[in-house]
């Protein structure tokens, strides 16, 4: 069934509409774009290594293994690090640095949203970038070592684009992808860790293309709760319904005051369309 209008809470159709809502990109929007999800980059990775013959079959083979458990991801993308060396930066800029990478028509309605106070992506393409030009609106993405800008247009209440992990055209040596990177960024980077806990405390975040099996997602969501343990402003995720059953809905609220907006797994990126259209109708209020 698809979404409609009013299986959206009326709280965040109102926080959006008094622009209080910024949104989350994860990799669901650029997998429309044919880009690969986190076990699709892995096995990039696997396939190059063991191409230049880095590592043998068998320990290919062990490592595809575990690019079939989310709950590996991280650990296998700090061994695929090491291996590759500086070769693991080629792979990450020929999958995501393609030039014929086209956005989708979610990332042409995301960046046309009037009160959207900003996007966050960890994603390492450059299709935000390419649908704003497109509209002729030039936008270049904060790093995460650049928060002191970040937190410039947080005190103005500008509009903001954060690239969180880096980007493959201008920051491919700077991309976050491993356990290391991961908690280096949250734990050991004050200024980002302070322009998050701003984000998150000053808006409701929507997620859009997030997975409950994103360990991203997952590190993240642990980190704002361990800073904020009490709840505060809430959030909200749209899910596939084949990810997520009504008691563990009722957890990532208590947990992480998480709304989940169910969405189907069959026609998702329609679903994620209707919702960006959902909001475009607020903005025409």
């Amino acid at each position: 069934m698809a979404l409609e209008k009013k299986d959206i809470p009326t709280e965040l159709l109102q926080a959006y509409r008094e622009g209080k809502c910024g949104v989350f990109v994860g990799a669901g929007l650029s997998m429309g774009a044919g880009l690969p999800d986190w076990g699709g980059l892995l096995g990039s990775l696997i396939e190059k290594a063991e191409t230049d013959h880095s590592i043998s079959g068998d320990k290919a083979e062990d490592c595809r293994e575990l690019a079939a458990d989310s709950n590996k991801f991280l650990m296998l993308a700090q061994e695929m690090k090491e291996i590759l060396g500086v070769e693991f930066k080629t792979v990450i800029e020929d999958v995501f640095g393609n030039p014929n990478l086209k956005p989708t028509p979610a990332h042409e309605l995301l960046i046309s949203l009037k009160n959207n106070r900003f996007i966050i992506t960890t994603n390492y393409d450059m299709l935000i970038e390419q649908a704003f030009a497109a509209s002729g609106e030039f936008r270049q993405g904060y790093k995460y070592y650049e928060a002191h800008a970040l937190q410039r247009d947080l005190y103005k209440r500008s509009f903001f684009l954060l690239k969180a992990h880096g980007d493959a055209k201008t920051a491919p040596e700077h991309i976050i992808l491993t356990d290391k990177d991961y908690r280096r960024i949250l734990y050991k980077e004050p200024g980002y860790q302070s322009a998050l806990q701003s984000i998150f405390t000053m808006y409701s975040v929507i997620f859009l293309g997030s997975s409950l099996q994103d360990p991203e997602l997952r590190l993240l969501l642990n980190y704002i709760n361990a800073a904020f343990p009490e709840g505060g402003i809430p959030h909200y995720a749209l899910m596939t319904t084949d990810q997520i059953g009504d008691t563990e809905r009722g957890r990532w609220k208590k947990d992480y005051n998480m709304r989940i907006i169910p969405i189907s797994s069959d026609n998702n990126y329609e679903d994620l369309n209707r919702f960006l259209n959902f909001l475009k109708e607020v903005d025409a209020e």
